[in-house]
């Protein structure tokens, strides 16, 4: 069975007004049903779902789509686990993981499972847990919080743990793999963990993929962590997000330290949204994964030499990171993209000598002060720029304002704007107007560098080995979620679904190098033909084509444009690469992600290269520039005949007349918008070609 196929099953099975009606309270309304938009705050009902359809459309906010698109906005899920749970209800099966690839992940858990009710029960009983004990009485952590982050002591000793596991059943090469025990070179292994307090790291859905030992005593390292395995990638985990989530989608923030003190000190004190990053610094992928649950960022790190220079690595990460392409800015001749702040970043400094868990002990208070009162991302960018320059020489001045441009350049408010451009000014003690012309200089080069591209077109990689029989990697572990998916957990399960998801193994993620091995193709319709663009040139046509769009005043390219499902993840997918990461492929990004979606971008990639026999490429460049920018228009047409054909019907069967003025206006705009794009549609089509007869636009020389 095709991915398509499982996907209509799975809407031929599941009733829409049924699996809606959960989330939100419908009203029958002739042959469709309406209720308050769940995404957009309204008094009047314009959220309406169509059961002959099995599709829903909010003709307030313009949202819409079928079951799937509606429990990924309305649970912030990504489209892999949402197909999961949907399968779930409707009772579809979905194919089943290698079996040897599966046992050997789930062995692997349930050794960290075992280690870690040992580790607890050294830490809680004997003589020997005392120093463990009184540790943590020092740093006055209670016993509610041991149980609750299940910390535990490891012996002074080479084998205690390894004795332990074998009598369990697990063997020497289970524990090395999975980082508990260290091979000797002679033969044999010993435990990785001695004389230390133990601290279990745990996914998102709770269950322990490593540990964290803090050394009792004298010795190095202070904090001993998990190596890398089949299980645990530091770089994708955050610690505490299991039992912070809730809280940092509750109080919409999200507040990083630096330690598993910090964090456990925290949440003792009813802190319960502040998480740490494993490592020296957050990763790109950490924050994606964060900002699933809030965007508004707070790094709460040490004042000395060390915290600041995490935190200023962290906060230019965030930067990066929480800037998207596409946001609309008028101009005198109409409109241009640029990337703006998504989010709202701050820095709490702690006082000089402290660290997070030193204030937290001394006063909840404080704490709680020095996180409402933290400072803006830009005024802590501004003050760390300028110690890094002697502000009083030209060069000094020079460098300061060429640091801080990419900083000013994201902010998008123009009070904010003009604020930080006067700030910035007073500090080199320079004129506003020559802060203003060089971030106008600084963006003009950006947006020119954007729309030229200048990065290399994706080749394909080189088929990977075939790995050896049972053996495991994080890229072909089909049983472990993606890394940026945030599955539910008892804690925290989905509003209809009430049975934990933790045990649902995941699909088998396909080799990028094995599109011969996919079943009946899916059909190209409008949506597959400009995803198929996209994708061939993807480094020279995204930047292009929103530059494009600007000028003509259309909205920039977004997942919404897509309906089918598994072209909206395989574009929101896109949207996430980094083109600038030096190992960016996008084919092998694109390995990276769920079975299904690396399916059907393979599809969707082996139908674009056909346009690469047809023209040489500057040529084909600009004819596909011009035909992206007609088949968006074309698509949103479409997309407009389909709501307007949608809203004629919920008038017919309208009759409260607030309801009917609501949803007459909208269908005024509709007609406005449909104007609209046909009107950029007939004056794009001239205008580009004239350009095809005039003069070659927008190619990039290779």
């Amino acid at each position: 069975m095709t991915h398509n196929s499982v996907i209509q099953e799975i809407k031929d099975r599941l009733d829409v007004v049924t699996v809606i009606g959960r989330y939100v309270p419908l009203k029958k309304s002739g042959g469709s049903y309406k209720g308050l938009c769940p995404f957009h705050s309204e008094k009047t009902p314009s959220f309406h779902v169509f059961p002959q359809t099995g599709t829903w459309k909010c003709f307030g906010c313009g949202a819409g789509g079928d079951i799937f698109t509606f429990v990924e906005k309305k649970e912030n899920l990504p489209f892999p686990d949402v197909l999961r749970m949907l399968a779930r209800e409707a009772g579809v099966r979905l194919e089943e993981p290698r079996p040897e690839v599966r046992d050997a992940l789930n062995r692997l858990r349930d050794l960290h499972l075992q280690a870690a009710s040992f580790f607890q029960s050294q830490l809680l009983a004997g003589p020997e847990g005392k120093r463990a004990r009184d540790y943590l009485a020092r740093r006055e952590i209670n016993q509610e919080t041991i149980e609750k982050f299940q910390l535990g002591y490891a012996r002074d000793g080479w084998e205690h743990l390894i004795g332990y596991l074998r009598g369990k059943g697990f063997t020497l090469e289970e524990m090395v793999q999975g980082g508990l025990a260290i091979q000797r070179e002679s033969g044999g292994a010993y435990d990785r963990f001695r004389n230390r307090l133990i601290i279990p790291i745990r996914d998102v859905q709770g269950r322990v993929i490593a540990f964290g030992g803090r050394i009792l005593g004298d010795g190095e390292p202070k904090y001993l962590n998990s190596p890398q395995t089949p299980i645990f990638d530091k770089s994708q985990v955050i610690f505490a997000l299991d039992v912070a989530k809730r809280a940092i989608r509750a109080k919409d923030q999200v507040v990083l330290v630096e330690g598993y003190m910090d964090v456990i000190s925290a949440h003792q004190r009813g802190f319960k949204n502040v998480v740490a990053a494993m490592g020296t610094s957050i990763t790109p992928r950490q924050i994606n994964i964060l900002s699933r649950y809030s965007r508004n960022f707070v790094f709460a790190l040490d004042a000395d030499a060390a915290g600041a220079r995490a935190a200023w690595r962290g906060v230019q990460i965030a930067q990066e990171e929480l800037s998207r392409r596409g946001v609309l800015i008028p101009t005198a001749h109409g409109f241009r993209t640029e990337n703006r702040m998504l989010a709202d970043v701050s820095v709490a400094i702690m006082p000089e000598g402290k660290d997070p868990d030193d204030v937290l002990r001394e006063s909840p208070e404080m704490w709680r002060a020095l996180i409402e009162n933290a400072i803006p991302v830009v005024d802590y960018t501004l003050q760390q720029t300028a110690q890094q320059f002697d502000l009083t020489t030209a060069a000094g001045k020079s460098q300061f304002v060429q640091k801080i441009l990419p900083t000013l350049s994201k902010i998008g408010d123009p009070i904010q704007r003009r604020h930080y451009i006067g700030k910035a000014a007073g500090m080199v003690r320079v004129r506003e107007i020559d802060i203003e012309e060089a971030l106008k200089l600084f963006e003009r080069q950006q947006r020119r560098s954007s729309s030229r591209g200048g990065r290399k077109s994706p080749a394909p990689p080189p088929v990977p080995p075939a790995p050896p029989p049972g053996a495991v990697s994080p890229s072909q572990s089909p049983d472990l979620p993606p890394d940026d998916v945030v599955l539910s957990s008892d804690e925290e399960p989905p509003l209809w679904l009430n049975e934990n998801l933790a045990t649902e193994p995941a699909p088998t993620r396909v080799a990028p190098s094995q599109p011969a091995a996919r079943p009946q193709q899916p059909v190209i319709g409008a949506e597959e033909h400009l995803l198929g663009l996209i994708l061939l040139y993807y480094q020279d046509l995204l930047p292009w084509l929103d530059e494009e769009l600007a000028a003509q005043q259309i909205d920039p390219l977004y997942s919404e444009d897509f309906s089918d499902s598994l072209n909206r993840a395989v574009f929101e997918a896109l949207d996430d690469f980094r083109f600038d990461e030096p190992e960016g492929d996008l084919i092998a990004f694109m390995s990276e992600q769920d079975a299904r979606v690396q399916d059907h971008f393979l599809f969707l990639w082996d139908y674009a290269r056909r346009f690469e026999r047809t023209k040489p490429r500057h040529i084909q460049l600009h004819h596909l520039q011009r035909e992206a920018v007609t088949s968006l228009i074309r698509l949103r047409l479409n997309h407009a005949k389909e709501t307007q054909r949608q809203l004629e019907i919920s008038l017919a069967e309208t009759s409260a007349p607030e309801e009917l003025r609501s949803l007459s206006r909208r269908f005024q705009e509709l007609l406005g918008e449909r104007r609209k794009l046909e009107q950029a549609m007939l004056a794009y089509s001239q205008a580009a070609r004239w350009a095809n007869n005039n003069r070659p636009a927008y190619v990039t020389s290779r």
